[in-house]
């Protein structure tokens, strides 16, 4: 027979473990971010709607990737600005999804180095300013940490979200459908196998390095988005960390995993020369519990299908001239990595007991913001390439039809 459950702050302790209580989770939430709880009726059709959305243009997506594949044979400007348009595409569905299946609350703040980069618009709209050609470095806390780190590329001027390039894990490269929509947008996908991974990353960042107009325009826009950490923020997950860093000598950090510092390397290493800045952002979640992990209580599933609202995020910008950062040795670049990530444990401390990060932005202040989309007509663009192929496609039907008639 299990122990008797107590119930303290918004935490379960069973058998002496403690574990997240949801419910109460939401409720602290609920009472800043008001989101009214629908009938089990609805909730039931918001997830069928949800689904019928996601697969529908998911698949209109992936379908006008493939016709703008040929392209790549004919002029490779022209299929690069064909995927970044698809590429915008995706990022209109994951926002659109964002804005109209939860709500998300995002604090924006920043250091000295982007005071003049992080603007609030009337209406309460965030801009950023930052450079069209980057390396975005961020802690992982949630499995959504790569939505808020994308709208951001959507937010910015000029607008990047058509050229952000993520590094994922190899397993997501099989996913059905999905996976291969990904590889023609252009995502690198690695092994945590240098030997594996190396040929793969030589090719895609040597793609990332091109110019237009056959090699004498300019360079193209990029966002490579990494997560050094390699994973997100868990249980397992800081069991890992804290053997690396007793093994390796180094302090051991409470609220992110101890960065990883090969792939990142090799990355910079091959860019340097093509871009001029590293940013990086911190992320932090409020409503996780001491000692406990976002993902296991804001998860995809809680956030979209459930509709328990998203905790608000917190997002502390900074950024670094690649050229002030030591890339000589490999032992170099990792204690340099190592340093931003004990500064980013001093910025987690921080939230964790004031639940905001200082800044240098909005007159000390960080900017209070929605994920959404700035223009709701805008989902109109995921048909911009199918609907006229369609059109055709009928009219040829019709014109064949006509002719059996006869």
């Amino acid at each position: 027979m299990p122990a008797k459950s107590v119930h303290q702050n918004g935490l379960a302790t069973t058998n002496g473990s403690t574990v997240p209580v949801l419910p109460q989770v939401k409720e602290a939430i609920l009472q800043r971010v008001p989101v009214p709880e629908p009938n089990l009726p609805t909730s039931i059709l918001r997830v069928v709607i949800l689904l019928v959305y996601f697969w529908t243009s998911s698949i209109i997506i992936g379908t006008t990737q493939y016709i703008g594949t040929p392209l790549y044979l004919i002029n490779k400007d022209y299929y690069y600005r064909f995927m970044a348009f698809t590429k915008q595409c995706m990022t209109l569905l994951v926002l659109s999804m964002t804005q109209w299946w939860t709500t998300t609350t995002i604090h924006v703040s920043g250091d000295e180095s982007v005071q003049d980069q992080i603007h609030r618009l009337p209406g309460g709209h965030l801009q950023c300013n930052f450079a069209s050609r980057m390396v975005l470095i961020s802690n992982h806390q949630l499995y959504n940490d790569w939505i808020y780190l994308w709208w951001t590329a959507y937010i910015n001027r000029p607008v990047n979200h058509g050229h952000v390039y993520i590094v994922l894990k190899e397993s997501i490269m099989y996913i059905p459908l999905v996976g291969l929509g990904l590889r023609l947008a252009g995502f690198v996908f690695m092994s945590r196998n240098m030997k594996t991974d190396t040929p793969r990353l030589t090719r895609r960042l040597g793609q990332l390095t091109r110019r237009s107009n056959g090699g004498k325009g300019a360079l193209q826009p990029m966002w490579l988005m990494m997560f050094p950490e390699g994973t997100n923020l868990s249980k397992n997950g800081r069991a890992k960390s804290v053997k690396w860093a007793e093994r390796q000598g180094e302090r051991d950090l409470k609220y992110t995993l101890i960065p990883r510092s090969t792939g990142t390397y090799f990355c910079l290493k091959a860019l340097n020369g093509t871009l001029e800045w590293v940013y990086d952002c911190t992320l932090a979640y409020d409503g996780v519990p001491e000692g406990q992990y976002g993902q296991d209580i804001f998860t995809l599933r809680s956030t979209y299908f459930e509709r328990h609202p998203q905790a608000p995020i917190h997002m502390h910008w900074r950024r670094f001239k690649v050229s002030e950062i030591p890339l000589e040795t490999l032992e170099d670049f990792h204690a340099w990595l190592i340093e931003r990530w004990n500064e980013k444990e001093t910025l987690l401390q921080e939230h964790a007991k004031t639940g905001q990060f200082p800044s240098s932005i909005n007159q000390g202040k960080s900017i209070t913001t929605e994920v959404k989309l700035d223009r709701w007509w805008e989902i109109w663009q995921l048909g911009a390439v199918l609907a006229p192929l369609l059109a055709g496609v009928f009219a040829v039907s019709r014109i064949f039809g006509q002719v059996r008639s006869r």
